[in-house]
């Protein structure tokens, strides 16, 4: 058992990690456990086995023989639209909003990592065909911000699983990274979720917006409010990453300077 909070822990196994959760969100790495006991007991450090019908620990044991299974449908091939330019000038102006209002800071829009990441990787991946840039390119912003999963990673975690869905429709290449290289850059944790967001392992929420997103905007507006909420800025730091993920994309397949449009939205006056 390595973190422990209200309402949910983490267990490592080997590399991975296992989410304990005393809610309904459900994800590829989450175990929901029913009932109202949450984490009363539970320290940090504890060993725990796991079993068929639960998790025993020094202290107890936690039943988890009416978990669901979920399977991110992420990594089904499915037909893609992009949203129009209106929708994602619409989106972000949401987020930029929120993000004023926020009083978590600095945000992640002040960051001027971020502004550099959109001038060295953004807006070339824009122009250039969208061919993934190197994993070099992303790692300045892996560990950046506070909180538990950093705003850089949240970000992240959702522009990777956006773009590697809309590569595996077209039979594209998709971004790749390497666990040895999140190592030491961010809490082992929050790496773990960033590298299987990329393989297209994300929580239902996440992954309702981005197909909803794709599919004609059906929903999407709905679903972005649902996302956003999350956490302190967790939210907006995920659907900030997919929105300019599809803004760069849009670019990519000549629907113009979308991507610049979104831009001067974050970041105006």
């Amino acid at each position: 058992m390595t973190r422990v909070f209200q309402r949910s822990a983490y267990v490592r196994s080997g590399e991975d990690f296992l989410l304990l959760l005393w809610g309904d969100l459900r994800s590829p790495m989450t175990v929901n456990v029913e009932g109202n006991a949450a984490t009363d007991g539970i320290l940090a450090g504890e060993r725990c086995k796991l079993s068929r019908n639960g998790i025993i620990l020094d202290s107890g044991s936690i039943d988890t023989k009416g978990a669901d299974l979920f399977r991110s449908t992420l990594l089904e091939r499915r037909k893609v639209i992009l949203p129009e330019r209106g929708a994602l000038r619409k989106g972000v102006a949401v987020l930029r909003s929120l993000y004023d209002a926020s009083p978590s800071g600095p945000t992640l829009n002040k960051d001027g990592e971020l502004k550099i990441f959109a001038e060295n990787t953004l807006l070339p991946l824009a122009s250039e065909g969208a061919e993934p840039r190197s994993p070099a390119n992303y790692m300045p912003l892996v560990g950046r911000g506070g909180g538990f999963t950093p705003a850089g990673d949240d970000f992240l975690g959702g522009f990777f699983a956006t773009f590697n869905f809309i590569a595996r429709f077209r039979k594209s290449r998709q971004i790749r990274i390497p666990r040895a290289l999140l190592r030491g850059r961010t809490v082992p944790e929050s790496a773990n979720v960033l590298f299987h967001s990329a393989r297209g392992y994300v929580d239902e929420g996440m992954e309702r917006l981005i197909l909803r997103s794709l599919d004609g905007g059906r929903g999407f507006s709905d679903q972005l409010i649902e996302v956003v909420h999350r956490g302190h800025t967790s939210g907006l730091d995920m659907s900030l990453g997919v929105l300019l993920c599809e803004a760069a994309l849009a670019d990519a397949d000549g629907h113009g300077e979308v991507l610049q449009d979104c831009l001067d939205i974050l970041w105006r006056p």
